[in-house]
């Protein structure tokens, strides 16, 4: 995808998981070929900004020799699978994530559906494999597949209460493929680009979901699921370590890497995290640089998110993602500040409580605009932009000038 900053390269971790070595070449990657930073986002996948046209087949090259893309490319263009990381190898979450890959690759790449006079399925299409407590819940996505407790297995549609039980998990695939296939035929007469945008009502039968058992009761979420979530968190699979407004350093990847075994896994997370496995925790996290990684849930840097920004976005008028740390000590603990270098609001998260965002006049001066983040993009109150210094004074005045 082509930005204002250069060509975006998305990697999509199979199953929500890297090994180390990966690592190694993804962060060699983004020094040579891009910004020096890898960023995490919200589906967990992993993004490398500011690529030059001319580097784009010598990286993707790379990544296929590292196994980080698929060699077709009509796989790699196949609706995404996104997968918990709270899995064990070989259990029931992990085989799930791994038919659905396979057969979304195999049956719903665009030239699986030209040959079924089907057109290619929208480029925001998605599907992803959730876990038994449902960590995955609150992720808008097409489709959501999980293992249940009881055995079976469940579906659902997008974000539906509703959801369907099925006896085995090559039915819940099946039927999985079948709901794409009926959206990509439908869709062709409608602009509809999420199964959730189409006006008409899925027919059952045609997928596959007539003799699905129908269970009209919300899933049972996991009380206690959520607090597993944030950085420094007791977690049954390991440690989660946060990445500073989602992105990190390419050093701080490669020395984080460097210090595992080749073959151990570091898994990607949907909440801009990384999960480390619990057998190489022994001495890990203290060997890290605290201004690289967030392993605590107090960290103040949680509060705050950032676009781009300037200079990396030309659209941008303000650094945003200084100004975010910055102002991130001043954020009270139930509170979550986004910068945004212009009015577009990129990368704003759905928690997010409060937007500061930055505009330009007809004779060039730059005025910083704070809101509520349910009101933007009308201003509560407005500011001449100065850039910030390190002077907590400084820093606390402009938050009162900007009313937060």
């Amino acid at each position: 995808m082509l930005a204002q900053d250069g060509w975006i390269v998305r990697v999509r971790p199979r199953c929500a998981s890297l090994t180390a070595a990966q690592w190694l070449v993804l962060a060699e990657l983004a020094r040579t070929h891009a910004s020096g930073q890898i960023e995490l986002t919200r589906l967990g996948n992993l993004q490398l900004r500011g690529v030059h046209e001319s580097a784009l087949p010598a990286l993707r090259a790379a990544l296929v020799v590292s196994r980080l893309a698929p060699a077709d490319e009509q796989a790699d263009l196949a609706p995404a699978v996104h997968c918990t990381p709270f899995y064990t190898r070989g259990d029931r979450t992990h085989a799930l994530a791994l038919a659905l890959s396979g057969a979304a690759a195999r049956d719903l790449s665009p030239l699986a559906l030209q040959q079924q006079s089907m057109p290619a399925l929208p480029g925001k299409f998605d599907m992803l494999v959730d876990d038994p407590q449902c960590h995955l819940r609150s992720l808008s996505s097409d489709l959501q597949l999980w293992a249940c407790a009881d055995g079976g297995y469940g579906l659902a549609l997008g974000q539906s209460e509703d959801w369907y039980g099925f006896e085995t998990a090559p039915a819940a695939v099946q039927a999985a493929i079948q709901i794409a296939l009926w959206f990509a035929r439908e869709r062709s007469s409608q602009a509809a680009g999420r199964l959730r945008g189409l006006a008409k009502p899925i027919d059952l039968q045609a997928c596959g979901l007539a003799k699905a058992s129908h269970h009209l009761e919300p899933r049972t979420l996991d009380r206690n699921a959520a607090r597993s979530l944030r950085p420094g968190a007791p977690n049954l699979h390991g440690l989660l370590l946060g990445a500073p407004l989602g992105r990190l350093d390419a050093w701080a990847i490669q020395k984080l890497a460097a210090l595992m075994p080749e073959q151990a896994e570091i898994r990607v997370t949907p909440w801009k995290s990384l999960l480390l496995p619990n057998k190489h925790l022994d001495s890990l996290p203290a060997r890290l640089d605290a201004r690289d990684w967030i392993s605590q849930s107090a960290d103040v840097r949680l509060r705050v998110s950032a676009c781009t920004g300037a200079p990396n976005c030309p659209q941008a008028h303000i650094p945003a993602q200084p100004m975010a740390l910055q102002f991130a000590g001043s954020q009270a603990a139930d509170r979550h500040l986004h910068i945004s270098g212009c009015a577009k609001l990129c990368a704003l998260p759905a928690d997010a409580t409060s937007v500061v965002f930055a505009s330009q006049d007809t004779t060039g001066q730059i005025w910083l605009h704070a809101s509520p983040a349910e009101a933007q993009p009308s201003a509560r109150a407005s500011i001449p932009y100065r850039p910030l210094n390190s002077d907590p004074h400084d820093i606390q005045q402009q938050l009162n000038d900007l009313q937060l």
